[in-house]
């Protein structure tokens, strides 16, 4: 008996720790600071433009979290995801295969072996910074999008992944919905981008360069999260305009991402930036107006939302494919029922908001 009251205090323990550390910490981008800010830019980007009075508090209510997150099946299991997330997900799974500190003090470590040793560029401490911190968050933008595309294109992969996809409606907890198979293989491919991108920039900076960060989270990485990345799953139709949208990925991007619509597949992979879509050619700019979107995993497999189905299934079906390492994917229609996408932790917790 003392054992088993020993055991749920510890979990108690945990579970503060862990609340404590998603929404307390300085350095999580689902710090209630981050939160409030990302709530109050989505209710200013709800206002319809030209407006002249404010909507009541209910408008906004509606509008950030409607009625059919708790009324329809794919809702209430957002709500599941993101309480599984946060509260169980460290506890009964690890993080990344591999350490990004690890793989940065290998290829350190290789770099002098070959090259001797480093000479770094003598610039002041401002602009090696600056140059760090941009480089590491394009490095980790660059590992959303290869992570993200090999997620729709390599079968065993988009067996974790379709579970985000199965979503029928979006909202700011489907970023939550994710396989954990599908989060550690992220977390290890954001590792094996970002520890070699970290070594070459010791080396050429030398000590001067310091990330800016927020409580250790790169500060862009921060900065995309709370504007861009936890919006990515609003049902807002937000397209940040002909020019921003060019560049940056806003919920309208998104969304089509999201579609079940074929002519809409593999597109929009990147988390804040568009980058790498455009230059990978898998970018599309949404319409101004409100494109009529079809989400989930199309009409001829309906989209599962229970426990099986979240974690069960896709374990069975990657091991099929790995029994049967020749077998062909289907057909693109019927990969919908088969396919992908995300966020999560664009990381932390489970979801890929800081991922």
């Amino acid at each position: 008996m003392a054992a088993i009251i020993s055991g749920f205090g510890r979990l108690g323990d945990y579970w503060a720790a862990q609340l404590a550390g998603t929404f307390l910490a300085p350095g999580s981008t689902l710090s209630l600071g981050g939160l409030i800010c990302t709530l109050l830019l989505a209710a200013f980007l709800a206002v319809p433009r030209g407006r002249r009075h404010m909507p009541r508090l209910a408008v906004w209510r509606r509008a950030l979290f409607p009625k059919r997150l708790v009324a329809s099946a794919s809702g209430r299991a957002d709500i599941a995801y993101a309480a599984f997330s946060i509260l169980f997900y460290g506890l009964i799974f690890g993080g990344a295969l591999v350490s990004g500190t690890a793989i940065m003090e290998g290829v350190g470590r290789a770099l002098s072996a070959l090259l001797g040793p480093a000479h770094p560029v003598p610039l002041p401490m401002g602009v090696a910074t600056a140059i760090l911190t941009v480089a590491l968050f394009l490095a980790y933008e660059f590992a959303y999008w290869l992570d993200h595309y090999l997620s729709h294109k390599l079968p065993i992969l988009w067996q974790f992944h379709r579970v985000h996809h199965a979503a029928e409606s979006l909202s700011l907890l489907t970023n939550f919905r994710v396989h954990p198979v599908d989060t550690i293989v992220f977390a290890t491919i954001v590792a094996l981008v970002t520890g070699p991108v970290a070594a070459i920039a010791a080396r050429l900076l030398g000590p001067a360069a310091h990330l800016w960060g927020i409580g250790g989270t790169n500060g862009l990485i921060m900065l995309s999260a709370v504007c861009l990345t936890h919006l990515q799953h609003s049902h807002l139709w937000i397209t940040l305009g002909p020019r921003w949208g060019r560049w940056l990925l806003g919920p309208a991007h998104h969304q089509i991402h999201h579609s079940a619509d074929p002519r809409d597949f593999d597109l929009n992979f990147g988390s804040a930036l568009a980058l790498w879509d455009r230059l990978f050619g898998t970018f599309r700019q949404p319409a101004a107006r409100r494109e009529a979107l079809e989400f989930g995993l199309g009409a001829a497999q309906p989209s599962p939302h229970g426990l099986r189905a979240a974690l069960i299934t896709p374990i069975a079906g990657a091991l099929a494919l790995t029994i049967r390492p020749f077998a062909r994917r289907p057909a693109r229609p019927s990969v919908i029922g088969d396919h992908s996408a995300a966020s999560t932790p664009s990381g932390s917790s489970a979801s890929r908001s800081c991922a």
